[in-house]
């Protein structure tokens, strides 16, 4: 396998690389790369108890707790990332855990300059989800190492009836300690022989994030205060938060009754996609950074990024967009909120979340704008934290406890 990898594998890279390096997005990412050798928190920490590996934003946050709590108990970490969005995450928590930390921007192209064998310490590899690629199949095969994998799902292999491939039984059956996203995949994982547990971890860091909720929207929405107090004339089944959507989820809000007060929140905030959501809501108030003041009106359209988790506990009823896209964007986040009521559009094969979601009956899947004029006439409450959902968050402190001890 060795043999494979240095004989093989990176040579191949490094000639398809050659092949394209006339392209811009080359010169990028091989940018990106070069920075490890001038960032003092990407050199070799010789002495780490724990690497995790993730390809982004939201595969951080499926462990970001995990790496609290072991930062908490004074282990030394090292972070391996394959995406620029994940940059400046990493970059902050470096610098607040110096001692603690070393990050590495993965060498997909600029391995002759520094590998991920030559470069991580640590004997304990915890991979989430994604990135398969063979350096770290070989790593973990080597002795005295140990692999996890954490948010393993076949959801897209159910879906599309293909079977699983090669590589990732390899994976899979190398590792230590497996977590699947879900129980189905949990199943799935049991026909092919395998151990392991189902279990999401990004529930504990939502859950840790709504707790400190107020001190965030206080320090990054100006107007926050002011809009929850607007928000409270209207009983809670009223109020909801159009969350995480596209312009193509916007038809759904086209008779929205009048005694609802609703608040848009755009997945994406380019120029482009703003002056489509300006140009269809025009009855909407637009709320940004530098807003200083919160004019009367029942939809209001935030131009403000990263505050969406934090704002779901007002709403009764949350629309989650990116159904009529590819697929829906995170239904946990309202989940572990508190949102009584939880809808869709219709694309949701490639989300594990909505499986859950659905087990708990706190999802609706709507097609048309009638479908969800009915779905905002749904009532009921079930408080701050579902009892449905209890469960799954008091598991927390034992599946974390088999990854950093393991």
């Amino acid at each position: 396998m060795k043999l494979l990898l240095y004989f093989f594998y990176l040579p191949l890279l490094r000639f398809l690389g050659l092949l394209v390096c006339w392209l811009p997005a080359y010169q990028e990412r091989l940018n990106f790369e070069k920075r490890n050798l001038s960032d003092p928190l990407s050199q070799k920490m010789n002495d780490a108890d724990l690497c995790f590996e993730f390809s982004s934003e939201g595969e951080y946050q499926q462990v970001a707790s995990i790496i609290d709590d072991a930062l908490g108990l004074g282990k030394k970490v090292e972070l391996v990332f394959f995406s620029p969005s994940v940059e400046k995450t990493m970059m902050k928590l470096g610098a607040k855990h110096a001692t603690q930390i070393r990050y590495l921007r993965y060498p997909l192209l600029s391995f002759y300059l520094l590998s991920f064998s030559s470069w991580i310490s640590a004997k304990h590899l915890i991979l989430v989800r994604y990135d398969l690629f063979l350096d770290f199949l070989v790593w973990a095969m080597e002795p005295g190492h140990k692999l996890s994998m954490v948010w393993v799902s076949f959801k897209k292999e159910r879906i599309r009836h293909k079977k699983i491939s090669w590589m990732k039984k390899k994976f899979l059956k190398q590792s230590d300690k497996i977590f699947y996203a879900s129980e189905k995949d949990q199943e799935q994982g049991i026909k092919l022989g395998l151990s392991g547990d189902s279990y999401d971890f990004r529930m504990e860091q939502i859950r840790r994030r709504i707790l400190t909720r107020h001190e965030k929207l206080r320090h990054d929405f100006f107007l926050y205060s002011e809009l929850l107090q607007r928000l409270e004339k209207f009983p809670r089944g009223k109020r909801l938060i159009f969350a995480n959507v596209w312009p193509s989820d916007l038809f759904l809000l086209k008779n929205i009754p009048k005694d609802f007060i609703t608040v848009v929140l755009p997945h994406n905030l380019t120029p482009e996609i703003l002056e489509v959501f300006r140009s269809e809501l025009k009855n909407g108030v637009e709320l940004g950074e530098s807003s200083v003041s919160l004019p009367e009106g029942n939809i209001y359209f935030l131009n403000i990024k990263g505050i969406l988790c934090e704002l779901y506990s007002d709403f009764g009823k949350a629309y989650v967009g990116g159904g009529f896209e590819t697929s829906i964007h995170s239904l946990l986040e309202p989940l572990v909120a508190g949102s009584e009521h939880i809808s869709s559009g219709p694309l949701h094969h490639r989300s594990t979340e909505f499986d859950l979601a659905q087990k708990m009956g706190h999802v609706t899947v709507v097609n048309t704008p009638q479908d969800f004029f009915l779905w905002l006439q749904l009532e009921g409450s079930r408080g701050s934290l579902s009892e449905t959902l209890r469960p799954f968050l008091n598991r927390y402190d034992g599946c974390r406890k088999e990854i950093i001890s393991c």
